[in-house]
């Protein structure tokens, strides 16, 4: 709601959740979450902040998907590549081609054994070597 009001916010709804968690009933300030599913109150935040941007004048869209599966979530992606590749076409750049990026591809290139990599792959592995071990996964 702060900020520059240069952003336009978008939303993912998803229409039938296969699986949901419920939120265990508790005292206290968030007793009133107790019973509801986790689906419910990720879905009342996106309606709620719609609502609030939308009170404020600030643009927002909300995409909505019918289930999470893979076809669903292939054409959430490929939207968001083809509105990558139309946004990199209207300011002329390479959407494709950022060097901002590069450094994270090489890194993976190393991790998935791409000849020529190897060190890049060693740089990975020492660095997360050297995260304490409640940060590893």
């Amino acid at each position: 709601m702060e900020g520059p009001r240069d952003k336009l916010v978008s939303f993912v709804a998803v229409d039938a959740v296969e699986r949901d968690l419920t939120i265990p009933k508790e005292e206290g300030p968030n007793a009133y979450l107790g019973g509801h599913g986790l689906a419910e109150l990720l879905d009342a935040e996106r309606r709620g902040t719609g609502l609030a941007l939308a009170e404020d004048g600030r643009p927002s869209l909300t995409i909505r998907l019918p289930k999470l599966d893979a076809p669903s979530l292939g054409g959430l992606l490929f939207l968001w590549e083809a509105a990558t590749a139309l946004a990199g076409e209207l300011y002329d750049i390479d959407a494709f081609d950022q060097p901002g990026v590069e450094l994270g591809k090489r890194l993976a290139y190393g991790l998935l054994g791409r000849e020529g990599f190897e060190a890049e792959a060693k740089r990975v592995r020492d660095a997360e070597g050297a995260a304490p071990e409640k940060y590893r996964l």
